[in-house]
């Protein structure tokens, strides 16, 4: 029972009840409040006959309660709450989640090498042999990743006149019988810029393979650009091997700034320090990369795609530096939509030297430029560096200690509240901690000729208000 009786004492049923007066009429009489005095305790559970009290000129009526035992379960809610509240703050947030420690967000730097050797088979019937390609022909990098190329077409072309080879320059020849209700001079127009270059106005044969091998003629608008145009549609040349086996280098820097070792320099990871090349942990073939986010060397050996790695490091500073290793396997995000037709896959372009010379025996007229337009397309990775060092700080933990500290405060408005306006026996509980007296009340009677009656009484109380 004491312990019940110190619960409650804690969420405000104490053995002294709080007194509620309700208003009444002043008439012949002014009431006065008195409670009976804590320097004797005798008076406290006294019981006395309801007499008459003398009113002064200013006077309360006098009141007096009883004890009433308090109800043992809400004192077992109160102890629940503040355990459930102590196991928060101690189990979760400062040692589950290390609450006594500052955080600071990560800033680093990567830089990636690539390696490795590709070759394209010979048509079939071909005596020429495979076509190889190294890393430093199919690698293009930035300063946010690298572009590696599974899939080339190349285009020698020269500066001069030629058909257009877009499907936006076809135009209808006289007299093929794909004329249309426009005439060609008025669907190939001088000075107007097309894909492949500015249009002469005249519409001339196009050769292109039709059914069967055979070839066909249609009508192109001419234009001056760089010829031949790069085809409207890629080429069906088979898939570069051996590149998912390209080897990537990754070596990673992270700072975490305004947190210094004992030296006072910042904390600084890398995963190349006192290092090789290791598999697994800097070094990563580009298959292993794509099964990181769930994709197959076969699902972009054609079309391409646009990844996005990331690579994340939750460092706990108070430990050992070499514990500060990166979040395995790395978060790989596939970011071009793999059934889109409008935006698939990834492809860039870039120059190459020509094979062919300008000049008797060339293609190209002597002395003109020349060049080789490589379409490529491939995997692009963009590569990220995230993550949050962590430290112990007494700010942060005089924080966490104080703010649960005052949710430990829950626990007496929950216990009144549920007393009393939830459970079923609130309107015994409300009168446990209130009593209500009103102008109605027995006690309260008006009369001078009853103050003799009262004169002893008054000697053992303490007024609480008394009138002027």
């Amino acid at each position: 029972m004491g312990a019940a009786v110190s619960a409650l004492n804690n969420v405000g049923y104490s053995t002294q009840k709080n007194v509620v007066i309700k208003s009444w009429s002043l008439s012949a009489c002014c009431p006065r409040f008195r409670v009976p005095s804590p320097r004797h305790p005798e008076s406290r559970n006294a019981q006395h006959p309801k007499k008459p009290q003398r009113l002064h000129s200013l006077s309360v009526p006098h009141l007096t309660t009883q004890t009433r035992p308090p109800p043992r379960h809400a004192g077992l809610l109160y102890y629940s709450i503040i355990a459930v509240m102590f196991a928060y703050i101690v189990g979760f947030t400062l040692v589950a989640k290390k609450g006594y420690q500052a955080t600071v967000p990560a800033v680093g730097s990567v830089a990636l090498k690539v390696k490795g050797i590709a070759s394209r088979p010979s048509p079939p019937g071909s005596l020429e042999p495979p076509e190889l390609w190294d890393a430093s022909d199919l690698t293009v990098y930035d300063s946010t990743g690298v572009f590696v190329a599974t899939n080339i077409m190349r285009t020698e072309q020269a500066r001069g006149v030629c058909p257009g080879t877009h499907e936006d320059e076809a135009c209808a020849l006289p007299g093929s019988g794909h004329e249309t209700e426009a005439s060609p001079a008025t669907e190939c127009r001088e000075g107007v810029f097309s894909r492949s270059g500015e249009q002469t106005g005249r519409c001339v044969p196009a050769p292109s393979a039709g059914a069967g091998g055979a070839t066909r003629t249609r009508g192109a608008c001419e234009v001056r650009g760089w010829c031949p145009g790069e085809p409207d549609a890629d080429d069906a040349s088979a898939p570069l091997e051996n590149v998912g086996n390209f080897t990537v280098f990754l070596r990673t820097d992270v700072r975490f700034p305004g947190m210094r070792d004992k030296f006072g320099r910042t904390f600084d990871v890398t995963n190349a320090n006192g290092t090789e090349p290791t598999p697994g942990w800097n070094l990563f073939t580009l298959d292993e990369i794509l099964k990181m986010g769930g994709t197959r060397y076969e699902d972009v050996k054609d079309a391409g795609a646009d990844l996005q790695m990331n690579i994340y490091y939750d460092c706990d500073l108070d430990s050992a530096l070499e514990a500060c290793t990166p979040r395995m396997p790395f978060e790989v995000m596939r970011i071009d939509t793999a059934d889109s037709a409008l935006s698939h896959g990834y492809n860039a372009r870039w120059l190459s030297a020509a094979k062919q010379a300008g000049g008797p025996g060339s293609a190209f007229p002597k002395h003109a430029d020349t060049r080789a337009l490589v379409k490529a397309s491939g995997p692009r990775i963009r590569v990220s560096i995230t993550g949050v060092g962590r430290r112990f700080d007494l700010g942060q933990l005089t924080t966490v200690v104080g703010a649960g500290v005052a949710l430990m405060g829950i626990a007496t408005a929950a216990v009144d509240v549920l007393l009393l306006y939830v459970l079923p026996k609130r309107a015994r509980y409300f009168g446990l901690k209130y009593e209500v007296y009103g102008a109605n009340d027995e006690n309260l009677v008006c009369g001078a000729e009853e103050a003799a009656h009262t004169e002893t009484r008054e000697e053992g109380e303490e007024p609480l208000l008394r009138g002027a």
